[in-house]
């Protein structure tokens, strides 16, 4: 998420930040006063999770069980048990959907 990305920059790798913007000149400058204020990286991860509960991970694992597989939500609920703290293989649970999967409208269920 970007508010993720933005804990990274405050490390001082801002590169991810500033793929997030089509005028990477403005991020950096941006970047510079905000840095300048000494954002703590560390408070940043405690409340910003490194794992979402995105629509199109959500729809795979919802699809998987309609056909009797629990294991892809078994998965996600597994990932989501902990979403602050960031382990190897779980790139997929924190980035953006895929292109493919388009744009996606959800509805309240009132």
């Amino acid at each position: 998420s970007f508010f993720r990305v933005l804990g990274s920059a405050a490390r001082g790798t801002p590169e991810a930040g500033r793929a997030m913007f089509a005028d990477a000149g403005a991020f950096d400058a941006w970047a510079e006063r905000w840095l300048a204020l000494a954002p703590d990286a560390s408070m940043m991860d405690r409340v910003n999770p490194a794992y979402i509960p995105r629509n199109h991970l959500v729809e795979e694992s919802l699809d998987a069980a309609i056909a009797g597989d629990l294991d892809p939500f078994n998965h996600l609920v597994a990932v989501l048990a902990d979403p602050y703290t960031e382990r190897p293989g779980l790139e997929r649970y924190a980035g953006p959907a895929p292109e493919d999967f388009g744009s996606y409208r959800t509805y309240c269920g009132t």
